[in-house]
């Protein structure tokens, strides 16, 4: 049996009506780039709603660069389902984020001192480099590429000079901010 399966027009019947509810449920800026609405996915393949096949080509953006539910990645899921599910590594650290760091300055190249923080998202990795970075340097600027995307949050939508979909319709730079002492001025009258 082949791989790609088509057995509808593209997007199919199914596809064209979460399309319609997605609408009216999801705000435009969290744009899509296909069609159609995966219903499951295993390697290299995804299968949409209306049972069509396609071979992957995104894989999650870079995210599944292993494919989908491979069997190693099933079972070192279950094997942390087994033990703990999230407990936020701030709060509560664990022996498998120390673990993994210490690989990752391992594997990474350049003979010098590393360090490791795993970030949840795009978005607060890019924050994260930029915070560094101007700590760093001492300097305030930040060069960003024409026609690059850095996330979704109001620091990465600023360095992102794609307008539409992300921006159109926002303020161009993050608002001002202004300290509040809030727990002081709430402490106050309580003493």
């Amino acid at each position: 049996m082949s791989t790609i399966q088509l057995r509808t027009p593209i997007p199919g019947p199914k596809s064209r009506a979460l399309s319609d509810r997605r609408a009216k449920a999801v705000p435009r800026g969290l744009s899509h780039g296909t069609p159609i609405y995966v219903a499951k996915a295993k390697d290299a393949w995804l299968e949409d709603v209306d049972g069509n096949r396609y071979l992957d080509f995104a894989g999650g953006i870079g995210c599944l660069n292993v494919g989908h539910r491979r069997d190693e990645v099933l079972d070192a899921v279950k094997d942390q389902l087994d033990h703990f599910l999230h407990t936020c590594v701030q709060v509560t650290p664990y022996e498998s984020y120390v673990r993994l760091a210490e690989r990752m300055n391992e594997i990474t190249p350049g003979n010098f001192a590393k360090k490791t923080i795993f970030i949840n998202s795009g978005a607060e990795a890019v924050e994260n480099a930029v915070k560094i970075a101007r700590a760093y340097t001492k300097r305030p600027g930040i060069i960003a590429f024409e026609d690059a995307f850095h996330g979704r949050t109001m620091m990465t939508l600023a360095l992102t000079s794609k307008t539409h979909p992300y921006k159109a319709g926002f303020p161009r730079s993050p608002a001002r901010f202004i300290a509040f002492p809030l727990l002081t001025a709430i402490a106050a009258p309580i003493r």
